[in-house]
């Protein structure tokens, strides 16, 4: 028996290995499966005749804007994307049109809108009739796959940091973590909202921070802090996270004069990006200081109560009610004390941070929203978290059996969840029971089987 349970150890270290020897690949092979199925659906009907939706309409305001117009006038934009919207109601003191997003994830876009650009007047030179107006499916398809490709390089970046916290069990994380949670819905069916993009920046800021702990000089703080510039310059709430690798200074050895120049230099490095934005927001909202999400006092943070319980666990949106499976990457953040404390018990404090940022908003419950959207800045300490879990249960099978059976399960709630969502069958704007997203989706599978079976 001992000998048996030796030699399927060994077999599985084996697996694990040639798993992560040929991880370039597995990922590589995600972001062609995910591109390959956005395209898929471009040719599906649209009632609204576009494939940007949602928050994505004023992202891509900003880019069409920038590149085509020159401008940050988004009066045009909005007439075309959103007839609906009474632009007047939307000047803000300095007589300009609101855009209360960030410009971030439109500066990330512009190097694949101009290529969408580029071939669309190439196209028109050869004798095709193409619309150069920046509104058209070669347009928005771009900035989409552009989303995709960012969301790619995060994970390549993800599984880089992992694998410095267990490095047999990184890809299996990585893999496991885009589809158990709603990273995969947001890679592949709504790209043209913000989420990729914010990922991308935050496993930026990840990589360089923890790959500089091992330096001796000062000088990789800067680039942190361009990184974290541009999460800010994405969404300003992930900005917080940048306190991450300050408190890891402070709590270092290194003299009170190193330390005071490396969160120096993480300072001088988020001005030296994040400027942009606060020189978008003085010239629509009159100050540097003063975004959008203030304008009009609708919206804001209620410090004192916030609502935790709701963000992690309601049905709307709570994070570990529509994906169980972060609660267990959460409980894996407890196994890497045994690696470096300082380091878990700062991911936990970003975790716990970000938790009790978005409790604190207004729009707690995170709009149209296909899970805890807001989180998903946080997907590089859930896959550290999740690998090593997986360090601690790969010892011994019945563990990796249990946890396999447990992870298939998930998986299987997290398709039907996608399918109810995408389909209608729950309401994206999370005024749902219990009953709708557990027992609704049996009866949209009995539903759905009715149609197709004679």
């Amino acid at each position: 028996m001992h000998n048996n349970e030796s030699g399927e150890n060994w077999m599985t270290a084996l697996h694990r290995e040639i798993l992560e020897r040929h991880s370039s690949k597995i990922l590589l092979l995600v972001f062609l499966l995910s591109a390959l199925a956005f395209l898929a659906t471009v040719p599906l009907p649209r009632s609204d005749g576009m494939l940007i939706g949602s928050d994505g309409i004023y992202y891509y305001a900003y880019v069409r804007s920038l590149v085509i117009d020159r401008d940050i006038d988004f009066a045009n934009e909005y007439a075309r994307l959103f007839p609906a919207m009474d632009v007047e109601k939307m000047k803000t003191p300095t007589g300009m049109t609101s855009n209360q997003f960030a410009v971030g994830t439109a500066l990330l876009w512009v190097p694949f809108f101009l290529a969408a650009h580029v071939l669309s007047l190439a196209l028109n030179l050869v004798g095709f009739s193409m619309a150069t107006d920046g509104y058209g499916y070669i347009y928005q398809s771009a900035v989409c796959l552009g989303s995709i490709v960012y969301g790619w390089i995060g994970m390549v970046l993800t599984h880089r940091i992992t694998r410095n916290v267990s490095q047999d069990t990184a890809i299996v994380s990585a893999v496991m973590v885009i589809a158990l949670s709603n990273f995969c819905y947001y890679l592949v069916l709504e790209p043209s909202m913000s989420h990729m993009c914010s990922f991308f920046a935050s496993a930026l800021m990840f990589f360089l921070w923890l790959d500089g702990r091992k330096a001796d000089n000062p000088g990789p703080y800067f680039v942190v802090g361009l990184a974290g510039g541009l999460m800010g310059l994405v969404r300003q709430p992930d900005a917080t996270l940048m306190l991450l690798p300050v408190f890891d200074i402070l709590l270092s050895r290194t003299e009170f004069l190193e330390k005071r120049k490396r969160i120096v230099l993480i300072g001088v490095g988020f001005i030296a990006v994040f400027w942009v934005q606060m020189y978008v927001w003085f010239v629509l909202n009159g100050s540097p200081f003063l975004s959008g999400y203030f304008l009009d006092g609708s919206q804001g943070f209620t410090w004192l109560s916030p609502h935790l319980f709701g963000v992690l666990f309601s049905t709307n949106h709570g994070l570990f009610f529509w994906h169980p499976f972060l609660a267990f990457s959460c409980l894996g953040l407890v196994c890497v004390f045994r690696r470096d404390r300082v380091l878990a018990a700062l991911l936990c404090a970003g975790f716990l941070g970000q938790t009790y940022l978005i409790a604190s908003w207004s729009a707690w419950g995170q709009g149209d929203s296909f899970g805890g959207r807001m989180f998903i800045a946080l997907m590089p300490i859930f896959v550290i978290g999740t690998a090593a879990l997986l360090n601690e249960v790969k010892t011994k099978r019945l563990r990796v059996r249990i946890f396999a059976g447990i992870a298939a399960l998930l998986l299987l709630w997290n398709v039907l969840f996608i399918l109810q969502y995408r389909l209608g069958y729950i309401s994206p704007g999370g005024d749902n029971t219990v009953r709708e997203l557990t027992a609704g989706k049996i009866e949209m599978v009995g539903s759905l089987l009715r149609r197709v079976l004679p």
